[in-house]
């Protein structure tokens, strides 16, 4: 069985918020793949930085093991829409996954980082940044970047992390060129 979970906040009140395109990616991929008996997307009901918590209840409800987790979240560090895909690595300063690693004591498990950074961020402190709203441009592109995610997502379930790694960087090189 794969995994697939968005990262977020569970209440009405950060939805749109960048925080929360974990849990949009999540909601775009459930439209286009519906139910299924191989796969569970989840969005769990604990705050972001307590996502390890429902990652410890799945661990003892299924077996499994890190690697058939697919984690998708916000990132700061990149510019927004732009993505990345890794197989492992540290939590880079994202509170989710820093609670999966604990959680997992492992960093060795997929994670989809999708940019709501940009250069009119605060450097400091970007509680009120990531807890923000999408503004109007964000918005507008909104649409085209979940549907990037979800077709990294996709393949990701279907065909494993090599796949999705190279449809990312075809749908990133594309955007390059257009630009």
């Amino acid at each position: 069985m794969k995994f697939v979970v968005g990262i977020g906040n569970p209440e009405k009140k950060y939805g749109g918020t960048r925080h929360n395109i974990g849990f949009e990616a999540l909601d775009a991929l459930r439209a286009k793949l519906g139910r299924r008996e191989d796969v569970l997307l989840i969005k769990p009901d604990t705050y972001v930085n307590r996502t390890g918590d429902s990652v410890s209840k799945l661990c003892r409800k299924y077996t499994t093991s890190p690697s058939d987790f697919l984690f998708v979240c916000d990132d700061v560090n990149l510019v927004f829409g732009k993505m990345r895909l890794r197989p492992s690595g540290g939590a880079g300063g994202h509170h989710g996954l820093e609670s999966v690693i604990a959680a997992f004591g492992s960093e060795n498990f997929a994670r989809l980082r999708i940019g709501v950074g940009n250069e009119t961020m605060p450097k400091d402190d970007l509680t009120d940044y990531v807890l923000g709203k999408f503004d109007r441009a964000e918005k507008g592109m909104l649409k085209e970047i979940l549907g990037k995610a979800v077709s990294v997502c996709e393949l990701w379930i279907e065909e494993g992390l090599k796949p999705a790694l190279d449809r990312l960087s075809k749908l990133q090189s594309n955007q390059q060129g257009s630009e």
